[in-house]
């Protein structure tokens, strides 16, 4: 199979999978926040903080490392895998004698608890993190998706489970434990690696040499995309945070997905590419627009539908989130876009620049947080987030530019009629909407003809507008006909 047929194929299954996987877990966060209280959600992210903050140091950018490798890689993947057990079992200690001082700062005494045993899923997912990236590397997406549907799929439910029990916190952090162990035990049944015991110094090393640049780029992101929720909880309480954290996954489910989809699926195949710039660019470009097409309508109906669906899908109780909410749908859109600026970056042997833009992003964000949460509490952070993040996107952009020889010209080329669309869809749904409700119609179902109207309208105008969408369905429609005329 050539190289575009297997991303192509990638796309399918994992962006097949991360569909299910998201909207299964977005009904069950719906549910969730319907049983329990803002602040158990303010708790949990509290707790997972501190643990993602661990997370970056577990494989040392050894999973980047290993997709990059072309030699040895058998005993490469071997010396990380022990490398990454041992590191996740320090960091798992680390967590459980920090958990008290996490607890302090926080001013929450229940911290401790929940993070001493959340902390176990760090080295639980250790043993799969391995195999789980020969698989990305082979770009085997269809085994891969696999542990993960079912992983989350029992976890959350699960968690709704003992919710309706009445365990409140436990129930979130159990949901959790049991979606880490489920997906370990089935990426072994799925992956046909099996490690041995072999580790070379020679490997760990060449390992760690291009690895520690992902590794640091991926801390300094980590710092920047939750140094916010650090000083959220700090100055505003769970609660607070309880609401931030609703208002970021739902505003940027879309953008965290599209940039987890984007960076497994075409880095293996960007790295193939690394010699080639015309190449480069042409798929980079591509990748931006076929993103741009999910991400833009997302975060225009976003902004234009937060008040309705809060109020009548999580009630009024989640009402602090709205506005945040709807200008995060910024943030995540520019963060969809620029999902595969990084991997160009990795892919064509700068990963130091990551580290560098990074670098600058988390001193900005970390000077200016405490005055904008002074100055406009939850709104204020959400207004800082996208202005650095549009600032971020222009750097990056013109570093990329330099690596595939493009110009900045195509960019708006390719963004521009999509925000019309967009814009245009969701203005019609949102009238379609207010004139169902002045009927008397069911808010619930009000608010599902107005997105199916959405998705009718922007559906139309791409297949009026854009040829490469109008090429793609054709494409589609006739493979279609002809898998129905072979099994006739």
């Amino acid at each position: 199979m050539t190289l575009r047929g297997k991303v192509s194929r990638g796309v399918f299954w994992e962006g097949g999978a991360m569909l299910v996987n998201r909207g299964v877990g977005f009904l069950v966060s719906l549910v969730l926040a319907r049983l329990l209280a803002p602040e158990f959600f303010g708790l949990l992210a509290i707790a997972m903080l501190a643990i993602n903050s661990l997370v970056f140091l577990q494989e040392l950018g050894f999973s980047s490392a290993l997709i990059y490798r072309q030699s040895d890689v058998d005993a490469a993947a071997n010396t990380a895998h022990w490398t990454v057990i041992a590191s996740s079992v320090m960091l798992y200690l680390a967590a459980f004698i920090l958990a008290p001082l996490v607890a302090q700062f926080f001013r929450n005494p229940d911290v401790t608890p929940v993070l001493r045993v959340l902390a176990l899923t760090i080295v639980i997912s250790s043993v799969s993190r391995v195999p789980y990236t020969l698989l990305f590397k082979e770009l085997d997406f269809r085994k891969k998706v696999i542990p993960e549907f079912v992983g989350s799929l029992v976890g959350n439910l699960c968690a709704v489970l003992l919710a309706v029990a009445g365990w409140n916190i436990w129930a979130l952090v159990a949901g959790e434990l049991i979606n880490s162990s489920v997906t370990t035990i089935v990426m072994f049944i799925v992956s046909p690696w099996r490690p041995k015991l072999q580790f070379e110094m020679k490997l760990f090393r060449e390992l760690f040499g291009y690895g520690k640049h992902v590794a640091a780029s991926q801390v300094l992101i980590f710092g920047v995309t939750n140094v916010d929720d650090l000083f959220v909880g700090r100055m505003l309480g769970d609660a607070a945070l309880g609401y931030y954290g609703m208002a970021y996954s739902i505003s940027n489910t879309p953008a965290t997905n599209i940039t987890r989809l984007v960076t497994r699926v075409t880095f293996p195949a960007f790295s193939q590419m690394q010699t080639n710039a015309a190449r480069m660019r042409n798929a980079y470009f591509e990748v931006m627009h076929r993103v741009a097409l999910v991400a833009m309508p997302i975060a225009i109906v976003t902004i234009v539908f937060a008040r309705d669906f809060v109020t009548v899908l999580l009630t009024d109780k989640w009402a602090p989130a709205i506005v945040p909410m709807q200008i995060l749908a910024i943030y995540g859109l520019i963060r969809s876009i620029a999902a595969n600026m990084g991997i160009i970056f990795q892919s064509g042997g700068k990963p130091q620049w990551l580290s560098s833009i990074a670098l600058w992003r988390l001193i900005t964000m970390t000077a200016l947080l405490y005055p904008a949460i002074r100055w406009g509490g939850l709104i204020g952070v959400c207004v800082l987030s996208v202005a650095v993040a549009i600032v971020d996107f222009a750097i990056s952009a013109h570093m990329v530019n330099k690596i595939v020889e493009a110009r900045s010209a195509t960019y708006v080329r390719l963004l521009t009629p999509l925000f019309v669309y967009s814009l245009v869809a969701a203005g019609i749904g949102y009238g379609a909407e207010q004139v169902l409700l002045s009927l008397n119609t069911w808010a619930v179902a009000a608010l599902a003809i107005a997105g199916v109207i959405v998705v009718a309208v922007y559906g139309l105008l791409l297949w009026w507008r854009d040829q490469q969408v109008r090429t793609e369905g054709t494409k589609l429609l006739v493979w279609l006909k002809n898998s129905r005329s072979q099994r006739a």
